[in-house]
């Protein structure tokens, strides 16, 4: 049994590992106001509270979840999203490296441009926002740190059961109210349920795997298709779903158009089946019942 850090302990993510790891594992999360079972407050910008917390707890593995990752707010506050995903994640991997701790880091589909989707690990980045940049240079920063046991997790649409909206629960409340909602045709992404991601998050660590992989769904799905298996798989009505352009509205962050991501490398070396989205439905509905 492994004692594991979870930082973004109450994020929809970070939420996931006492479900899927409870029972193999010591699950210690995080937490900012709201104190859950077995957490710890802990704040990623201050460098002494991180050494002193991750020094005393001493874990085997660190997985670093917490991110400030609301894009248009990141276009508007860039310090601070720099602090919390850039310098933060730089705190913690100091940390990680002076006491022997394993660190995951959960990064985003968002550091390609999305000009042709698609991409494998090894491709090269170009982020196009704040929130991408100021993730992709969280991963930068552990390159520094030549001591540092890490692995990169990158993931994309996180969705799941979780006491906050994401895509997918927004979409079932939206529909089972009779609401209709215009979803975009044009943005291509590979949509990841949450439990899966940390499964093989968790995977990584009893491994010890290191490099970067792609934690996310076996799909390369546009927002609308995806909205259209939601109404399918929960048996809500998909004529409430009016599929629109992109340039209908407008965002303050610009989006890649598509930063779906190639899975092999994670399905071959972790032996882990990534879910489609009906797939990963499918679970969800199966988990509420």
């Amino acid at each position: 049994m492994k004692r594991l850090f979870i930082t973004g302990g109450s994020g929809l993510l970070g939420s996931k590992f006492q479900y899927v790891a409870g029972d193999t594992h010591e699950i210690i999360t995080t937490y900012h106001k709201n104190p859950g079972e077995n957490s710890v407050q802990f704040d990623v910008t201050n460098e002494k509270d991180v050494a002193e917390k991750i020094t005393s707890l001493n874990p085997d593995a660190v997985v670093h979840a917490a991110a400030l990752t609301n894009v248009d707010y990141c276009e508007d506050h860039p310090d601070e999203a720099w602090n919390i995903n850039a310098k933060g994640t730089d705190n913690v991997a100091k940390a990680c490296e002076k006491v022997g701790s394993k660190l995951v880091y959960v990064s985003t589909d968002f550091v390609f441009d999305g000009e042709r989707g698609m991409y494998r690990e090894d491709d090269e980045t170009n982020p196009l926002g704040h929130y991408a940049r100021t993730k992709l240079e969280g991963e930068n920063f552990l390159k520094e740190h030549h001591d540092l046991n890490y692995a990169v997790a990158r993931v994309s649409v996180l969705y799941g059961w979780h006491t906050r909206m994401n895509f997918v629960t927004w979409v079932i409340n939206e529909l089972k109210n009779g609401n209709e909602i215009n979803i975009v045709t044009d943005q291509y992404n590979s949509p990841t349920l949450a439990d899966n991601a940390a499964e093989a998050m968790i995977k990584i660590i009893e491994m010890d795997k290191t490099g970067v992989y792609h934690t996310v769904g076996d799909e390369r799905i546009n927002r609308f298709d995806f909205a259209v298996n939601i109404a399918e798989v929960f048996d809500l009505d998909s004529s409430l779903i009016n599929p629109i352009k992109s340039t209908n509205f407008v965002q303050k962050a610009k989006r890649p158009k598509d930063s779906s991501l190639n899975v092999e490398k994670v399905q071959k070396d972790l032996g882990i089946k990534m879910l489609n989205t009906k797939e990963g439905l499918k679970y969800m509905k199966k988990v509420m019942k």
